[in-house]
């Protein structure tokens, strides 16, 4: 990778980060912990200085700064694996692990870009997630109908997607898989959002309405 795209990529993982603070600062968390899959990022944080100026600046002014609005703010570093595996009889696969440990009365929000699959690929990902009884996770999972500007419409030859959620003493809470093959299914937009937790119930509950409010409105239309 270019040593301009690495550095851009550092600098995008610093204003993610200071945005989920904001974000929690907004709803009024108090104890918080903010994991990023940027090791650089972390380490800088526990560093006086940092070489980048830009890297620097967000850090000392921004992030270093919103961690005095909490009562306890800590960062951790969660390892991304990405696999590429070549089998003889198949084209590559891209395959994508996520692991996460959500701890009591904490909040993790995975909520990436879209999935834009390239014409003829092959991609998989998995993500699993252990949870407390307290902890609140929201999880955005989605994917576009590929480079539609290239004329690319539901050209990819596999999208995989699973999704597992485990409790303490790894009891399943959610096991789920989105599988879109070419030639097995009609061309569909999929996509996913899941609530769990208490950090999280406003939002459930606001859904709730929603769909009942949508569902009183076509009873009327239909009658």
């Amino acid at each position: 990778m270019p040593l301009k795209s690495m550095q851009r990529s550092k600098v995008e993982e610093a204003l993610a980060l200071r945005a989920a603070m904001v974000r929690a600062r907004i709803e009024g968390w108090r104890n918080v912990e903010f994991e990023t899959d940027c090791k650089v990022v972390v380490d800088k944080l526990g560093e006086e200085t940092a070489e980048d100026a830009q890297i620097c600046r967000i850090i000392k002014d921004s992030i270093k700064q919103l961690s005095l609005a909490f009562d306890k703010c800590c960062f951790s570093f969660t390892k991304r694996e990405t696999v590429w595996k070549t089998e003889a009889a198949k084209a590559d696969i891209e395959e994508q692990l996520l692991k996460a440990r959500i701890g009591s009365d904490a909040l993790l929000a995975v909520i990436p870009d879209p999935v834009t699959c390239f014409s003829t690929a092959k991609y998989s990902q998995t993500q699993v997630f252990k949870v407390f009884p307290s902890s609140s996770l929201l999880i955005v999972d989605w994917i576009t109908s590929g480079r539609y500007e290239r004329g690319e419409k539901w050209d990819f030859e596999l999208y995989k997607s699973t999704k597992n959620i485990f409790l303490e003493a790894d009891e399943p809470l959610l096991l789920d898989t989105i599988l879109l093959e070419q030639g097995r299914y009609s061309s569909i937009a999929e996509r996913m959002v899941i609530l769990l937790g208490p950090k999280l119930k406003f939002i459930q509950d606001q859904i709730q309405e929603n769909v009942k409010s949508l569902m009183s409105q076509q009873f009327l239309f239909l009658n």
